[in-house]
């Protein structure tokens, strides 16, 4: 597998919303991206994940892989090399998410937290399904510098 970095975040809007993740009708992220990842695999791509940044925390705003490639890896592997260039270039911080499948995330050390815990930086939270019809886990991760 090849992660690299993807700088026309725009591009991957069509395949976020392929995979179910929703998005307003101008099809604009509700935070400015900060980078993106693409990960390729025989040269075939196969997923992306799109970060975030309000203030001093980081969102994990999309990610999401092709449906032949679920369940192999490859979401771990895009969480972590964001993980890593955070911690490497901007050091101690949050890293949040809000996650319909919580186990993926679990994996690359996010705990679950109570929404009032966390900044008002989804728009899950103002969904009038939100904790009614959809349970999403609201997660962060404590960064460290390396």
């Amino acid at each position: 597998m090849i992660i690299k970095e993807f700088y026309r975040h725009n591009e991957l809007v069509d395949f976020y919303i392929s995979r179910g993740i929703e998005f307003n009708d101008d099809k604009q992220y509700p935070h400015l991206p900060i980078f993106s990842y693409i990960a390729e695999i025989d040269n075939q791509f196969v997923g992306a994940i799109t970060v975030c940044k309000e203030n001093n925390d980081f969102i994990l705003d999309e990610v999401a892989v092709i449906k032949e490639r679920e369940k192999q890896g490859v979401c771990t592997a895009l969480v972590n090399t964001v993980i890593d260039r955070i911690e490497n270039e901007y050091g101690d911080s949050k890293f949040y998410l809000v996650a319909k499948n919580p186990d993926v995330f679990k994996n690359s050390g996010f705990n679950i937290i109570q929404r009032e815990e966390a900044p008002n930086f989804s728009e899950c939270f103002s969904c009038p399904d939100f904790q009614k019809k959809c349970f999403p886990e609201v997660m962060v991760k404590m960064l460290k510098r390396k």
